[in-house]
């Protein structure tokens, strides 16, 4: 009987020094999983949420599969700029001040574009295009005057920003389809926020 419990205590022993081993030599995984975003069928945007910036600098991944490739039922609005992620800004609504990436199928490319509004009025510029299925880093910063957006890989653009707007809340600006036409199917845009 004694035996048998030095035999016990050994395996225990030998147990737990390998589960110690095991968890010292491994390095933490870490992945951080992408939220999906999915816009479904005659909807513009995916879901409601409300969340606010804390920061001046929004940093994130997102990835775009086949379900960015769309045929709007107006050919004219197949120019319109969808929104990916960005910010509303001088504690207004964002029709009035904010900071987005947008995109949109066009010509066979999905385009990245900088999309702002300064006291009401839209400015765009284009950035470049992406591959589908690739993740891509994206960022804007907010500077006094500037909003800058950067998409690795492509030059950084620039937009003026309101100098003399109120400062202070920022509420975030998630994925949404349209202009005057709703997503055609569902679409699929996962993103990882790096903040």
């Amino acid at each position: 009987m004694h035996n048998y419990f030095r035999i016990i205590h050994l395996i225990l022993r030998l147990i737990v020094i390998g589960l110690v081993l095991i968890l010292v030599s491994c390095e933490p995984e870490l992945v951080q999983s992408h939220e999906n975003f999915i816009i479904q069928k005659g909807q513009h945007r995916a879901k409601v949420r409300v969340q606010s910036l804390q920061s001046s600098v929004l940093t994130f991944d997102a990835i775009f599969d086949q379900s960015a490739i769309y045929q709007t039922q107006q050919i004219e609005n197949q120019h319109d700029i969808n929104k990916l992620m960005g910010f509303s800004d001088c504690n207004s609504l964002h029709h009035e001040n904010s900071a987005r990436f947008g995109w949109r199928w066009l010509d066979g490319n999905l385009e990245i574009h900088a999309y702002a509004y300064a006291s009401g009025k839209r400015v765009t510029r284009f950035i470049g295009n992406v591959d589908i299925d690739t993740s891509n880093t994206y960022q804007i910063t907010m500077t006094q005057d500037s909003y800058i957006f950067n998409l690795v890989g492509f030059n950084p653009v620039v937009i003026k920003r309101e100098n003399h707007c109120n400062r202070g809340f920022y509420y975030m600006l998630f994925p949404y389809f349209g202009g005057d036409e709703s997503a055609p199917h569902d679409i699929l845009i996962q993103v990882k926020f790096n903040y």
